[in-house]
């Protein structure tokens, strides 16, 4: 775990540590030489950071969704916090916790799943039961489906956040349908387990939370 997270950044005090690029750009001082300006980010928010020195040594060895450590001071510059970087190097994905760097839902993402599979396995509707079981015995979807956001923003947007809004809806369900004895209760926690399915083809979550080219396209 990361010991030293954004939030926790203060002005004129050294740290190392290591964040996410969020976006590089490479601009020019007045006397012509280049400096680099980053969005540095982790799970608790992001800092602007500039690179002044040595620039053309680090320059092409890293680019934007790559994780960095780096080492530098942080201070306050026109009222916001701004991070000035004095050494970087590219940190590879087995050296970083991924918990870090994306918020995540509170609950474990196995335990969640395993209460999906257990509300399908109780309905009584063999077709529709058969229908689930089929769809989650597939392991590549069971697992972004465990993993992905609900949304970008808005709610849920975390990792685990759709699983965790489906068995919140799955629990209004249950509370709801009763009450309304003429509603099929199995069809009714089908369309909520599978009104949001597509988020997981439709969202990227590897290096923060975006739409994928294919559903942009």
């Amino acid at each position: 775990m990361k010991s030293i997270y954004i939030r926790d950044l203060q002005p004129g005090a050294q740290i190392t540590s290591i964040f996410l690029v969020q976006s590089k750009e490479v601009r020019q001082k007045k006397s012509g030489e280049p400096y680099l300006s980053l969005q540095l980010s982790d799970k608790s928010g992001d800092v602007d950071a500039k690179m002044w020195d040595n620039v053309e040594q680090v320059v092409e060895t890293f680019e934007k969704n790559d994780f960095v450590r780096v080492s530098g001071l942080p201070s306050v510059y026109n009222n916001r916090l701004q991070f000035t970087i004095h050494k970087m190097v590219r940190a590879s994905d087995d050296q970083v916790d991924f918990g870090d760097f994306f918020p995540a839902s509170s609950r474990d993402r196995d335990e969640m799943l395993a209460e999906l599979r257990s509300i399908i396995a109780g309905m009584a509707n063999p077709h529709l039961r058969g229908l689930l079981e089929a769809i989650f015995a597939d392991e590549s979807i069971a697992t972004r489906y465990k993993t992905a956001p609900a949304a970008k923003s808005i709610h849920h947007a975390w990792l685990g956040g759709l699983i965790e809004h489906v068995l919140s809806l799955c629990t209004l369900c249950k509370i709801v349908c009763p009450h309304y004895p003429h509603v099929d209760g199995d069809l009714v926690l089908t369309g909520a387990i599978l009104h949001d399915i597509g988020k997981i083809e439709e969202l990227s979550y590897d290096r923060g939370f975006g739409y994928t080219a294919d559903i942009a396209s």
